[in-house]
């Protein structure tokens, strides 16, 4: 079996390994998918009833610390340890308590069930870098909502005390329903434990023992607090208008979203009798002098702690206490549900892929290594060794004995070439390259060869699309786009100067420029799979000399989306393009890198092949507006001269419309972004670079799929694989 026929079944392998481990992530996204409504609802009710808790200790004077601090997957959260998510009691039920009760449950050395919580540590696997995912995303798992748990961790009591006690759990495994506890119920059992002690005072039950006849320092304590609790509700406001917004795209009953909006309120009358009596007990205080100011204020300040029934939350917060209890039951109901509420699954799936992905890692990383590298490099050395030769004025290497003709006239295009038939192509392989004479001579790229017919046949040889001059002119010999029928074919060496390659066209004439367009097209195919200078393959592409070296091109933007022509911004210094005669800074056939963000601040590189680059004025430019789909950029004057790129071919998802550039700096890819289609996580693939630039500050990926894609297009061709 041929090499190129094992490295084609080697990347269907490669293919199908990769949609698997696709097909699991896109799991575990419909899963959290499938919670998002739920987490979304309980992370934003949970700062309501801490809003709560902080009216009940102005009402009361006691009330449950604020629970631990959630996010939906613990975005944008620090790491926590396993130490801060103890001694619950006296604390609001949080996310943590429902990680309790779906994760696993602890046992001593007999093996006997301990009621404790085991949680595990989050670890970040890898980092998406591709379009799908819109950059770099690194993949933790698990993805808590209290934020990622630094180190692995056992919480005793945890589960007894919580929402699946071990008794329910056993009840569940052997009956197959569960009868978990609310988290209303869980809080109202919290909050019977809290205990009044002395200090445990509300503010205007401080303000009722001081009399006219009191220092006016004693007051100094109910004026901070006032401004402190005006403040404080203020800020509460704002997050029952946040949750409101937040519950309601969750498509939260009026009820809930009516209580919220009828809460805020209450906290704004409330700030603004926290703020009467904070500026009243601004020196000099003559307030506290006046036995009718004084008791004014009082009855202000009680109003303030306790808008409704003195001592107790007002009707507004009662109703939102009740409403958003009925919310934050459904949604904790709905995540644990058992045996496959969202968060049971997100859970489990997130612990199997932390271990698959261990498994799957290793395999791509010996595969690679031990398959799918030495393949590539076996197929596509030829390939480089045949460009080295024709760049050496050596002879191009395709083994084929005597003298071969073509016997059919050949177009510009072609995919094949019939050649003698006593011909014997068995030691041809792809990457070979072979000369064809006559009046319009090129270099054919060969792929292979095949026999039509019957004995002996016709043989053919499979080549890329023909290159094959297509000048006009009365002087110029042959036929404009065709090689005759008799041309020779043969491995004869060619003579392609520096400059011919600087230029893009050959010296004997027109007629002859597809050998030199040819022999720099391969080349910088060779770049895009293989990088300049070589990569993680370890072969390194012949240099193929070309103008401007080094150099990047501002574009003017925008470029569009099947844009057929990129004018550059600003004209080269022509002392810098490294050619003793005038060259334009690219030449037709060649393919070079455009990059630059969308308008949405997402940075994209794609491949533009190109056909013809001229200057012209920016009126003749705009002349050919009528012809082509990509208009001259208002900001070229009539008068202005403009370099203008002509395409063939540009791949890009979406319009660039700043910071566009034209570059030649090819990284080449890995092996396994190159046999999957995909840019596989860097963990995955290290032979693929990330791309990274600064923009406003912000380090910024640079999607690469568009360039991917036009090298897996250039490797399948090569292959003879359907594109």
């Amino acid at each position: 079996m041929s090499a190129v026929k094992r490295l084609s079944m080697e990347l269907d392998g490669w293919q199908a390994a990769w949609k698997q481990l696709e097909a699991f992530l896109d799991r575990l996204d419909g899963v959290a998918d499938q919670d998002a409504p739920h987490v979304q609802t309980v992370c934003a009710l949970l700062p309501v009833f801490n809003v709560i808790e902080r009216a009940r200790r102005r009402a009361v004077g006691i009330a449950l610390a604020p629970a631990v601090a959630s996010s939906p997957r613990g975005a944008g959260l620090p790491a926590v340890s396993a130490g801060s998510l103890v001694g619950t009691e006296g604390r609001l039920p949080g996310v943590e308590e429902l990680e309790f009760a779906v994760g696993t449950i602890g046992t001593d050395g007999d093996g006997q069930l301990t009621g404790a919580a085991v949680l595990s540590s989050t670890v970040t696997l890898f980092a998406f870098r591709d379009e799908k995912h819109g950059g770099e995303v690194a993949v933790r798992v698990p993805t808590y909502d209290f934020g990622p748990l630094s180190a692995s961790g056992v919480v005793s009591g945890a589960i007894d005390a919580g929402l699946f006690t071990t008794g329910q759990r056993k009840d569940a495994a052997e009956s197959g329903v569960a009868e978990l506890g609310t988290w209303t119920g869980l809080r109202t059992a919290r909050r019977a434990k809290l205990k009044t002690t002395a200090e445990t005072v509300s503010l205007s039950s401080l303000l009722e023992g001081l009399t006219v006849s009191s220092l006016s320092s004693a007051f100094d304590p109910v004026a901070s607090g006032a401004s402190a609790r005006k403040s404080e509700c203020l800020a509460d406001r704002s997050v029952l208008l946040q949750a409101k917004a937040t519950v309601a795209e969750q498509g939260a009953a009026s009820e809930l979203t009516d209580a919220l909006q009828r809460a805020a309120d209450s906290l704004q009358a409330s700030a603004n009798d926290y703020g009467t009596v904070a500026t009243a007990l601004q020196p000099p205080r003559t307030v506290t002098t006046s036995v009718s100011g004084l008791a004014s204020l009082k009855t202000t300040l009680r109003r303030a702690d306790s808008p409704g029934v003195p001592g107790q939350l007002s009707n507004e917060l009662t109703t939102l206490d009740v409403e958003a209890g009925k919310g934050m039951d459904e949604a904790v109901a709905a995540r644990l549900a058992y045996p496959d509420g969202p968060l049971r699954m997100l859970r489990t799936l997130e612990w199997s892929l932390r271990f698959h992905w261990v498994f799957r890692q290793r395999w791509f990383d010996a595969r690679n290594r031990t398959a799918l590298a030495p393949l590539l490099r076996q197929v596509l050395k030829p390939f480089c060794d045949s460009l080295t030769r024709v760049l050496a004025g050596q002879s191009t290497g395709i083994p084929m004995v005597g003298p071969v003709l073509l016997v059919k006239d050949t177009p510009t295009q072609a995919t094949a070439l019939s050649v003698t038939p006593t011909v014997d192509l068995g030691l041809v392989q792809a990457g070979h390259v072979a000369h064809v004479g006559g009046d319009r001579p090129t270099l054919a790229l060969v792929l292979g060869w095949e026999v039509k017919g019957g004995t002996p046949g016709e043989k053919r040889l499979r080549i890329t699309p023909l290159n094959v001059s297509i000048a006009t002119g009365a002087k110029l010999p042959g036929v404009a786009g065709l090689v005759r029928s008799g041309s020779p074919v043969n491995g004869s060496a060619v003579s392609i100067s520096k400059q011919e390659l600087l230029d893009g066209h050959a010296e004997a004439g027109p007629q002859a420029d597809g050998v030199v367009q040819e022999a720099i097209s391969l080349g910088a195919k060779l770049n895009l799979l293989l990088g300049q200078g070589g990569g993680a393959l370890g072969l390194v592409p012949p240099v193929v000399a070309a103008p401007y070296a080094g150099q990047t091109f501002k574009l003017l933007p925008p470029v569009e989306v099947g844009a057929t022509r990129l004018f550059l911004d600003g004209m080269p210094a022509a002392s810098t393009s490294g050619s003793s005669k005038p060259v334009q800074v690219a030449r037709p056939g060649e393919l070079l890198l455009v990059r630059g963000a969308d308008d949405e601040g997402t940075w994209w590189q794609g491949v533009a092949t190109v056909d013809t680059v001229d200057v012209r004025t920016g009126a003749a430019a705009r002349a050919d507006d009528e012809v082509t789909t990509t208009p001259t950029p208002l900001c070229c004057g009539d008068d202005e001269e403009v370099v203008v790129i002509t395409l063939r071919d540009l791949q890009l998802p979406k319009a660039l419309v700043r910071d566009v550039t034209l570059r030649r700096d090819f990284k080449g890819f890995g092996g396994p972004s190159l046999a999957t289609g995909v840019m596989l996580p860097i963990e995955l693939d290290p032979g693929t670079a990330n791309i990274t630039v600064q923009d406003g500050g912000v380090t910024k990926t640079v999607l690469r799929d568009p360039e991917l894609r036009a090298a897996t297009t250039v490797l399948k061709s090569w292959l003879g694989v359907p594109t």
